[in-house]
């Protein structure tokens, strides 16, 4: 039997001739006392049971592309009416964001970076907002989002039936906003990203809806969890099946809330790449849901250890609530300032206090006469107007919070 498992074992023919001289030389009781502990963690390794594979959510996920977010022709099975009839009411949403949005910040963006940032991407504080990132960023290759909201169960769509028209009604009151608006709140979206409803998870869909507005397609999607270190791990088919039995146990909508949440579905992981085009690169999105105050990084830091291995980023923020301007977000801020080259924000960005020392120019856009809150009024503020004060570049379209003057500004803080 040793000679059986030792000829699966992962060494190599030379090592293994090297292995063999070696121990010729070597008493026969030495030569047992080596034999005996590779032996026994050959057996061991042969024994160990092979990772289960991750549930795979694709089809689920290109449903909701299809159904929801109106990215393709639905599948059969579904109501083609009330899939059309959605369509068409969300085109008006998606038609005003390109106009009013997308069409004057490409060009401006790409002009500015002139595709010249790091490939991967880093959004804290930005759930749902996948459509402005790949606008600002979109020759980046990897793009992170992280937030206290999760995405969603995607699988409900399956089984809605009659209630499909219905749904998707509601589905477009948070999507449609959404793309009007400059920002949303954390407690608007909460109650939307349920993964025990038996809706659709609309977080999700607006991500899908990113997806399609600047011409891409979902090609594989994963759930996971932040492991040790912040290693990813791809919730597999007994993953699912305890979430499952757990939310039986508890049924009932999630309510809005501020705090982060929790939950299979919170984090996903989509695949995806120019609509139609197999020969364009792929490129990788995901979500974590994580309290990024250092309160919250103490109880459970797995979202900041999986960014530090993001060791090059370009980063964003915006309608960020001031968090950054915050002593107690400074382990976030602190590995944005030891990892970007570029940061494309509002007000809400990182300010002067903290950037200039850690050598980043900041480049701005519009006038500034104070924080459109008044709560975030205070020293940091004063800071900021007083960085805006003589700024002649007029801001051309709005991007997160407008100033006290309601008056659209950007920055671009960078090296």
């Amino acid at each position: 039997m040793a000679g059986a498992i030792l000829r699966q074992a992962p060494i190599s023919f030379q090592r293994s001739r090297t292995l063999a001289a070696s121990l010729n030389v070597v008493r026969p009781r030495a030569r047992l006392a080596i034999l005996l502990p590779l032996c026994l963690l050959v057996l061991a390794a042969a024994r160990a049971p092979a990772a289960a594979a991750p549930r795979d959510f694709t089809a689920e996920v290109r449903a909701l592309f299809a159904v929801a977010a109106c990215g393709e022709a639905p599948p059969s099975g579904y109501d083609a009416a009330a899939v059309a009839a959605h369509c068409k009411e969300l085109a008006k949403s998606t038609e005003a964001w390109k106009k009013n949005w997308r069409d004057p910040a490409a060009p401006f963006f790409r002009e500015l970076l002139q595709g010249k940032y790091p490939p991967a991407v880093v959004y804290p504080f930005g759930g749902g907002d996948l459509s402005t990132l790949l606008v600002v960023y979109p020759d980046a290759t990897e793009y992170t989002t992280l937030s206290l909201e999760g995405m969603g169960d995607p699988r409900p769509l399956a089984g809605l039936g009659k209630k499909l028209p219905g749904e998707l009604t509601k589905l477009r009151q948070l999507v449609g906003p959404n793309l009007g608006w400059a920002w949303n709140t954390t407690i608007q979206l909460s109650i939307n990203s349920s993964e025990t409803g038996a809706g659709l998870p609309s977080i999700l869909t607006l991500t899908l809806v990113a997806l399609d507005i600047n011409g891409y397609e979902p090609l594989e999607a994963r759930f996971f969890r932040l492991g040790a270190g912040g290693a990813i791990h791809y919730l597999d088919a007994a993953d699912l099946e305890a979430w499952d039995t757990a939310a039986t146990a508890r049924p009932g909508q999630r309510k809005a809330t501020n705090a982060v949440q929790q939950g299979a579905f919170n984090d996903i992981e989509i695949v995806f790449r120019k609509r139609g085009d197999p020969s364009a690169p792929k490129k990788t999105f995901r979500h974590i849901a994580g309290d990024l105050s250092d309160a919250g990084l103490a109880k459970d830091g797995a979202a900041l250890e999986h960014l530090a291995q993001k060791r090059e980023i370009a980063a964003m923020t915006k309608a960020a609530s001031y968090l950054l301007w915050k002593p107690e977000f400074t382990k976030v801020r602190d590995y944005l300032l030891g990892s970007m080259k570029h940061m494309i924000s509002d007000d809400t960005g990182i300010p002067p206090r903290y950037s200039k020392p850690a050598g980043f120019t900041t480049d701005l856009w519009g006038t500034y006469t104070g924080p459109f809150f008044d709560w975030a009024r205070g020293p940091v503020a004063n800071e900021m107007i007083q960085l805006f004060r003589g700024n002649k570049r007029p801001q051309p379209f709005r991007f997160g919070y407008y100033d006290a003057a309601k008056r659209s500004i950007l920055m671009h803080v960078h090296k």
